[in-house]
């Protein structure tokens, strides 16, 4: 009877280890589970992340190449126009006093042609200028011209304007989660994975122990049934080995209380290389999806605004050709209004010339006349001599008179008799005197 209460006594802790151990066991195969689990999932996961990662660096190139060409495109709109503006504010400016120098020239009135005819009841003639000669309303069509252009340039750059803006507010609005630094080479995996081969290989020596003290629970469950039933008699021996290995139990489970504990580091180390790959995977999904979006806005502007920037960009140019043309009629009047001094200098000098030139006229034709009446009065002399000799049918002509030569006038010689010095008080353009085209607005 002592023997039986022995070997219940020692029952009881192998039962208790052998709890432990199946407790053991489970945690032990949960805890692999859960790290073949993260490593599937690691192994799954890298090649995409990796990809990601490589791919990061040109997705936030592109982000800020789109982003930093949207506000250029920005800046560039607003400059434009408020550039033609400045450039057709400078003309308009240059045009306005190159007219009044224009009004303030008079013309001389007796020899230059005046438009203006005498008033019919006054007698009197309005006041001739250099601006009496210029198209007014072909210059008022052309700034008509411009300011249209203009106008419809600062509607459509306006409206693309805010488009460009309410673009750039929507890429604002987009958070683009912040790069990580992680490693994703795949000895690293492979370095995981050997993590999972040594939790394995734990996990079965665990099983193999929970063979034993299973065994040496069987055998004193047996012995103590046998002597219950039958009254055996249990040897010293068997009862040593019995208690042998029942001392044992505590040590196979604290032994495996430490494998377990390195079967969880382990599963710790993969879950937390686990969760690393999850976030930052989930990251650079984000981080290339808000990219993605940023693109899509930047495409979808792009497509909004094709027509209006073709547009935008004819109308600049309609612009460009008109205030070129302004400018060409801007510099012929100033060169008009220059040219006139010369015009003056040169009726001067044609009166001057034509005053030489009729005074060798008079010159010659008294030199004419000298010489036609030394001709008659040698010619009558010779008739007088000797004349009365010879008949007059043998040289009937030597009775003629010497021809007369007169000096005829082609054109009106009187023309510039009348002009009257005149002192000019600028010398800056053009204009020709017998023929006044300048450029043809468009």
């Amino acid at each position: 009877m002592a023997t039986l209460e022995k070997l219940t006594r020692l029952s009881e802790p192998s039962i208790q280890g052998a709890q432990a151990v199946r407790k053991i066991v489970k945690d032990a195969e949960d805890l692999l589970k859960q790290s073949k689990r993260d490593h599937v999932c690691i192994c799954e996961t890298h090649p995409k992340l990796a990809f990601l990662i490589s791919d990061s660096h040109t997705q936030l190139k592109l982000y800020a190449s789109l982003e930093s060409n949207l506000r250029q495109h920005l800046a560039d709109l607003e400059s434009t126009t408020q550039l033609k503006e400045q450039q057709a504010d400078d003309l308009r400016q240059e045009m306005a006093t190159i007219i009044e120098l224009l009004k303030d020239r008079e013309v001389v009135e007796n020899e230059f042609r005046s438009p203006h005819m005498p008033d019919s009841e006054s007698g009197e003639v309005k006041k001739h200028t250099l601006y009496d000669h210029i198209d007014q309303e072909a210059v008022d069509a052309l700034q008509v011209r411009v300011n249209d252009c203009l106008n419809e340039l600062r509607i459509i750059g306006d409206a693309n304007h805010e488009q460009c803006a309410q673009a750039l507010r929507k890429i604002d609005g987009i958070i683009i989660p912040a790069a990580e630094d992680i490693s994703v080479t795949w000895e690293g995996v492979e370095a995981i994975g050997k993590l999972v081969d040594e939790s394995q290989s734990a996990a079965e020596e665990i099983a193999q122990d929970v063979q034993s003290i299973d065994h040496h629970c069987d055998q004193l469950r047996d012995t103590i049934r046998d002597m219950e039933l039958e009254g055996g008699v249990l040897s010293m021996d068997d009862y040593n080995v019995l208690l042998r290995d029942t001392n044992e139990v505590s040590g196979i489970v604290a032994d495996l209380d430490e494998t377990l504990a390195g079967v969880r580091r382990r599963a710790d180390e993969i879950n937390v290389r686990f969760l690393q790959y999850s976030a930052f995977y989930d990251e650079s999904t984000r981080r290339f999806a808000a990219v993605a979006q940023i693109a899509e806005i930047g495409q979808q502007y792009v497509q909004d605004v094709a027509s209006e920037q073709m547009q935008y960009a004819a109308l600049a140019s309609a612009v460009d050709t008109a205030l070129e043309d302004m400018w060409g009629l801007v510099s012929w009047y100033r060169q008009f209004h220059s040219a006139y001094d010369g015009l003056i200098a040169e009726v001067h000098r044609r009166r001057q010339a034509q005053r030489e030139l009729l005074g060798a006229i008079e010159d010659m034709r008294a030199r004419l006349d000298a010489v036609h009446v030394e001709e008659l009065r040698v010619r009558a002399a010779f008739v007088d001599r000797e004349g009365p000799f010879l008949p007059s049918d043998l040289c009937p002509f030597i009775q003629d008179p010497p021809p007369r030569y007169t000096i005829e006038e082609a054109g009106d010689a009187g023309r510039f008799a009348s002009v009257q010095s005149h002192e000019t008080r600028y010398s800056k353009h053009i204009v020709d005197s017998h023929a006044f085209n300048p450029p043809s607005p468009t």
